[in-house]
This record gives C-alpha cells, structure tokens and sequence, in this order.
C-alpha cells in the first residue's frame, strides 16, 4: 500500500502524457528532491528519449547532475525543447550550454497600480525586520545602501513602482521571496580568484598545516563552490587533502546545491587556467575535472572532501574549531557592527594558531578585528588569531 501511495505521488509530481501529434510531454511540479524522485524521473526520459519530448520544470530552481548530464545528451540529439519558470535554473542551465525557454515573461508582482514612493532607509530597515520575523533569513545589519540597490532592482526587473507593494508582495508570499532574495546575495567568483593570495597560502600557510594530523577549513560565504574546490586542488597537489575537511557555507541554498553538483562552464577555461598557473601551482588544471560536453565536472576525490551546507554568518555563530577560515568578499556588505560580531565568531571557531583570510577590500580596522586577530600578511589580508 505504501508503495502504491508513493508511485501515485510521484505520478502526481512528474506528469507524462502524449499529445495529439504524439509529442511527449513531461511535466516536473517543484524540486526534485529525493533520490527516488530522480531515480523515477530519469526512467521516464529513458523510456521516450526516440521520441520527440518537451519537458517543463515548474518551480524548480536547481537540479542534479544526473538529471543534467541527461538533458545535455538528449538536446545534442535534437530530441528535447525545455521549458522553464524559475530564472535561476534557466541561467544555470543556460550557462552550461543547455538551451530552454523562460515561460514567464510578465512581473511576478500582479495589479501594480499604486503611485510610486522612494525607498527610504527606515523603511527598508522595517522591511528587514520584517523579513527576519517572517522568513528567518537576518539582512538587519547588512550595509543599508547595498540592499536599497538591489531592492531597487528587484522592483525595476518586475516593473514594480512602489515599494510598499513591492515589501507587500514579498512578505505575503513566500515562493515569490525565494525568487527575488537571490538579488541579496552577490554569487561573483572564479577558480584561484586573486592567485596572489593562493600563492601565500601555498607557500606560507601550508607548511603550517602540514603539522596537524587532520586539517579543517571554513570557506564563509562559498558563492557556487570555485573557492573551496581551489583549495581542494591546491591541498590534493601539495599531498594533504587525504587529512583535510572543508566546510563550505552560504546564506544562499540554491548556490549551495550548484556547489554540490561541481559543473562549470568551459567558456571560463582560460581565465581559470591562468589563475591556477599564477598561484604557483605546475601541474595540471584540467587534471581536476571531467569535461563534459560545454562544461567541465570536478573529481569525485575533490567533491568527497568538501561538507557544503547553508549557513548565516549574521545568525548562526560558531562552527567547529578550524585551522583556516576564508571569507573573502563578504564583510564589506555587513556593517562595522557585524563585521566585529562575525570576527569574533571566527576567531572562537579557530584553532589557537589559526588563520582568517579576508577579501582585497576588507579589513580589520574599521571593526575592531585587532581585538582578535594580528597581521599576517597586511598586503593579501592574511591574518592570524591572536594567542590568550
């Protein structure tokens, strides 16, 4: 009975149907979230994929790299049209040469009629609050003109005039939300970003962490995975990912899930490449991934050394206790008061002689960070925990 029950759900979730000209039909409500789910949904692809077939996702914002290898072969077959509502997974998908079309194109906010009002900093600061109460997710004490700007766009993309509908809006639903707080977080990052710092690590920080017999590594705020896959490669090369976790964390779930998946765009290769070879490394950087198709897939022997997870910096406290902790490009969105409350959580989550890594533009001045970190190296923001 139990079983009768769950094949009618996933019938329920993941509708196949022929229409009049035998075009085969495969409609995916939501996320596909279980194991059981995409096991059932790649069966059915197998089952039609001689046929012609239009696939809808319906509220799905990511999907796994199973499901994405298959959609990539059927479309290099002529054999598939998708079909997308969330933005999203069309610009994931879009950026690893699958092709689909955006079925949504009118404002996601309905009946925009009210007379247009600025964005005023206390009222932003209430639809903050609010947002906490209601979703969880604390942007409280992030820099104010940083989320006036992208509220701002937010409400030009859905050609929203007045914030009070706008704030409405979001706060009444909660798909709608999900959609629109990924213009809070900036997902801006490459593989070996700024090579220079990597260098530093490789040369000054590794012979450090070559003494302990199990190493752990936090990269805060990890965007779509680059970074914490970086120091993988780097640690794999110098003969120490075998006794290395890294935790890698981001306030945003969907960038967490495509960190999960490791599949990257090819059209970046060149870039990338030059990183690699300006952080000092000589092998390799294709030895790290499989190329599939128009994009690339990281090792099996990298992924498995990496803990991916969603994680608040403003809400979430100590992780751990780590050897090394990166967050770079994140401070400088927080103000000076949770720039020092996340400086501090980070100097409780390592170890006594730990270090921080922070972005080209951040700092330890303007936030007291002095209180629990000494300079290390002051020109690529390396920092060590101060010794009490």
């Amino acid at each position: 009975m139990d079983k009768q029950i769950e094949e009618k759900d996933l019938n329920m979730k993941i509708n196949l149907y022929y229409d009049a000209e035998n075009i085969c039909h495969l409609t995916v409500m939501g996320e596909i979230e279980s194991l059981c789910e995409e096991k059932y949904f790649l069966e059915l692809i197998e089952e039609v994929k001689s046929k012609i077939l239009h696939i809808t996702f319906l509220d799905a914002s990511i999907l796994g790299n199973r499901i994405i290898e298959s959609l990539y072969q059927l479309q290099q077959k002529d054999s598939l049209k998708l079909f997308i509502l969330k933005a999203y997974l069309f610009s994931y998908l879009y950026s690893l040469g699958i092709q689909s079309k955006f079925i949504t194109s009118k404002s996601l906010i309905e009946n925009n009629t009210e007379k247009p009002y600025n964005t005023e900093k206390e009222d932003v600061k209430q639809f903050l609050e609010d947002i906490k109460e209601r979703y969880g997710y604390d942007y409280t004490l992030y820099q104010i003109e940083s989320i006036i700007r992208r509220i701002q766009a937010c409400m030009l993309k859905e050609n929203v005039k007045s914030f009070g509908q706008f704030r409405r809006a979001i706060l009444q639903n909660e798909q709608l939300f999900e959609q629109l707080f990924l213009h809070f977080s900036v997902n801006t990052t490459e593989f070996f970003r700024n090579p220079e710092v990597f260098y530093e690590i490789r040369s000054k920080i590794v012979p450090y962490l070559s003494t302990y017999p199990h190493i752990k590594i936090w990269c805060a705020g990890c965007s779509t995975g680059q970074e914490p896959y970086s120091l993988a490669i780097l640690l794999n090369e110098t003969g120490l990912l075998k006794k290395t976790q890294i935790y890698a964390t981001d306030i945003n779930p969907y960038v967490i899930e495509e960190a999960k998946n490791g599949l990257y765009p090819l059209k970046s290769l060149e870039k990338n490449i030059k990183n690699y070879r300006q952080s000092g490394a000589n092998g390799s950087f294709m030895d790290s991934f499989t190329v599939k198709g128009e994009y690339m897939e990281i090792n099996d022997n990298l992924k498995e050394k990496i803990l991916f997870f969603q994680h608040s910096l403003g809400g979430n406290g100590i992780l751990n206790e780590f050897q090394l902790i990166m967050c770079r490009n994140v401070l400088i969105y927080f103000t000076p008061l949770l720039q020092r409350i996340v400086l501090k959580n980070f100097a409780n989550s390592l170890d006594c002689n730990g270090f921080l890594v922070l972005g080209k533009s951040e700092g330890i001045l303007q936030n007291n960070g002095h209180e629990f970190f000494n300079d290390f190296n002051k020109s690529y923001k390396l920092y060590k925990k101060i010794e009490k």
